[in-house]
């Protein structure tokens, strides 16, 4: 894929990986524009930024945050929005404030998963509820959690595998910014992290799509097994493409 085929994040004061999801090839045309964007945290949003929301009516917010993470960075919405908080824990930030730092990416997006189908369906229960209405869903960098749940949707939609791990790949040059902060924020707690957990390469996000597809064969019966129902799948497809 050609770098400028990847959406670039859209210029706003108080997030860094803001991007839409929509334009990619998909199964039947492409992928529905300004409806389904992907998000870091944003709880550094600007008044401006929360005005150009509600005019582009992205005024309902998954959020894939920890509790913890939420409770300690919560987003900066107004009342106008719709807010959900559907906590999955990117095991480095856990429920108990313990640190657990995967070896790999792709170990924890394999974690995700495995470990919280319960949440990844009621994401695109969510989603199915708005009918094609726009939606952001986030967590911290916009990376990890969001990652899997982007993959899961452009599969879905029959968006090719290779635009789907660039899109995936372009998080870190988007959050180059923020890492230095977060690094600069560990190393005050005593604490170096491996640089790939400040990075996205694309063999991370390779490897759990081999992963997917080795266990569950496609991203269909892995959503089934998540408990999406069958008539909320075909929903999905419909409102994901244009």
């Amino acid at each position: 894929m050609e770098k400028w085929n990847i959406k670039a994040p859209i210029v706003m004061d108080g997030t860094s990986n803001f991007r839409d999801l929509g334009g990619y090839p998909a199964n039947g045309g492409t992928t529905r524009k300004g409806c389904f964007y992907r998000s870091d945290a944003l709880h550094r949003l600007s008044e401006n930024d929360l005005s150009w929301m509600e005019e582009n009516k992205i005024t309902c917010i998954l959020d894939l945050r920890s509790r913890s993470e939420v409770e300690q960075s919560p987003d900066r919405i107004s009342e106008n929005f719709t807010y959900y908080s559907i906590p999955m824990s990117d095991r480095i930030n856990d429920e108990k404030g313990l640190l657990s730092i995967p070896e790999r990416l792709s170990d924890l997006y394999i974690t995700i998963l495995n470990t919280h189908q319960e949440k990844i369906r009621e994401v695109m229960e969510r989603i199915v509820e708005r009918k094609g209405e726009p939606i952001v869903f986030h967590c911290a960098v916009g990376k990890d959690r969001t990652g899997v749940i982007a993959m899961l949707l452009l599969r879905l939609a029959g968006v090719p595998e290779e635009i789907i791990v660039a899109d995936y790949s372009v998080s870190a040059e988007n959050m180059k910014s923020v890492f230095e902060e977060q690094r600069k924020i560990f190393q005050q707690k005593g604490i170096e992290v491996p640089e790939v957990l400040l990075s996205s390469p694309k063999e991370e996000m390779e490897k759990t799509l081999d992963y997917l597809k080795s266990t569950w064969g496609d991203v269909e019966t892995y959503l089934k097994e998540c408990g999406v129902e069958v008539e909320d799948l075909e929903k999905l497809k419909k409102v994901l493409v244009a």
